[in-house]
C-alpha cells in the first residue's frame, strides 16, 4: 500500500511539473548572438524568431500567434521578437539624417516570457553584450483598429504590455502625447503590425 501511494504521489509531482514548463515557442538562443543589425535581422528571419521591421510584422506571425494563444489560457510560455529600424531619409530632416545616419540600421531583441502571473521583458541590442533594459507588466492587451487620417497605413494590430487590462490604445496615445506630468500610463508596445 506505502509503495502505491509513493508512486501515485511521484506520478502527480511529475505531472504538476510538466504542466507548470514554460512552453518556448522558439529557439531563444538567438538572444545571447552578438552581431549586426543586418546579420541578426537575416539569422531571425532564417531562424523562428518573430521579426517587426519598422512597423510591420515581416516574419514568425504564426510564432507570436502560438505564444499569444498559450499566454491567454494562463500557461506560461516564451517568445523571442526581433524589432529592425533603419533611418528612412525621406521622414527626417537632413540634419538629422546626417547626424544619425551612421547609427542605423539597428535591431532590438526582446525577449518575452511570461509565468503564468507576470510577463517580463528584456531587450537588448544586437551589437551589445549587455541588456538594455527590462520591465514586469501583469496584462498582454491586443488592440486593433483603423489608423488616424494623417497616417499612411490603413489600419494596425499591436499588442502591448500594461499594468491595467481596462486601460484603451487611445488612453495610452493619449498620455504619449500629453505635456501633463503624470498623464503618461505604463506601457510597452512588443508587437506591431500595421496594413496598407
Amino acid at each position: 500500500m506505502k509503495k502505491a501511494f509513493i508512486v501515485l504521489f511521484s506520478i502527480l509531482i511529475l505531472g504538476t511539473c510538466v504542466s507548470c514548463k514554460t512552453e518556448n515557442v522558439q529557439d531563444m538562443s538567438l538572444f545571447d548572438t552578438i552581431c549586426t543589425a543586418d546579420e541578426a535581422l537575416e539569422a531571425s528571419k532564417k531562424g523562428s524568431v518573430v521579426v517587426i521591421e519598422g512597423m510591420k510584422c515581416t516574419a514568425g506571425d504564426e510564432i507570436w500567434d502560438k505564444f499569444y494563444q498559450t499566454v491567454s489560457h494562463g500557461k506560461a510560455a516564451s517568445v523571442l521578437c526581433a524589432h529592425y529600424y533603419v533611418l528612412d531619409k525621406e521622414r527626417v530632416t537632413e540634419e538629422l539624417y546626417e547626424a544619425e545616419k551612421d547609427m542605423y540600421p539597428m535591431l532590438f531583441f526582446d525577449k518575452l516570457e511570461y509565468d503564468g502571473d507576470m510577463f517580463t521583458v528584456t531587450t537588448r541590442k544586437s551589437t551589445e553584450k549587455e541588456i538594455d533594459h527590462g520591465e514586469s507588466f501583469k496584462y498582454l492587451m491586443h488592440y486593433t483598429g483603423d489608423a488616424p487620417a494623417q497616417a499612411d497605413f490603413s489600419s494596425y494590430e499591436y499588442y502591448v504590455l500594461v499594468d491595467d487590462q481596462t486601460v484603451t490604445w487611445d488612453e495610452i496615445m493619449a498620455g504619449v502625447l500629453s505635456s501633463h506630468f503624470g498623464a503618461w500610463i505604463k506601457h510597452r508596445s512588443v508587437y506591431q503590425n500595421i496594413f496598407d
